[in-house]
């Protein structure tokens, strides 16, 4: 994350793939989240990578969760019932079915939120429940990036 500002998550209406709709971020459900946004189909294996790539994280830190986050035009919502239910039939596994939320929203404007420079590349990010973004990344899983994730991590208060 470049320095300036703190991001903030911007307000996302979302249902999990096991039909709970949320509202983001008062709806996050860690003390911190690491939310994956893809923009793409063709991006499931950079999302993967970082789920593999972090494995044993939150063990290391119990406040965590990791969510995935499809993040479709507003244009296909018509179609949510065929998207999402393709989804949920590839995954079938009930934790990550709770964990991958999909928004359909103005895709340009969550990448403006987060000075994201565009669909090309997923955006990995850790957010607290108000929404403050403490670290966030693009692109699949490197362990360079994992180890300034891990920093911020040893930075971030913990409430008690």
């Amino acid at each position: 994350m470049t320095p300036g500002a703190p991001r903030t998550f911007p307000a996302l209406q979302v249902r999990s793939l096991d039909g709970r709709l949320l509202q983001l971020p008062a709806d996050l459900p860690g003390e911190l989240n690491l939310i994956i946004l893809a923009f793409e189909r063709r991006q499931q294996d950079d999302v993967d990578s970082w789920l593999a790539g972090l494995a044993g994280l939150a063990e290391e830190h119990p406040q965590i969760e990791l969510l995935e986050l499809p993040c479709i035009s507003r244009r296909w919502t018509a179609a949510r019932w065929f998207i999402d239910g393709g989804m949920a039939a590839a995954i079938k596994a009930p934790e990550a079915l709770a964990r991958t939320l999909t928004a359909y929203t103005d895709v340009d404007a969550v990448l403006l939120a987060l000075g994201h420079p565009g669909r090309d590349a997923i955006c990995p990010l850790l957010t607290d429940r108000s929404g403050t973004v403490f670290w966030q990344g693009a692109g699949p899983y490197q362990p360079a990036l994992a180890r300034t994730l891990r920093e911020t991590l040893r930075g971030v208060p913990r409430r008690s």
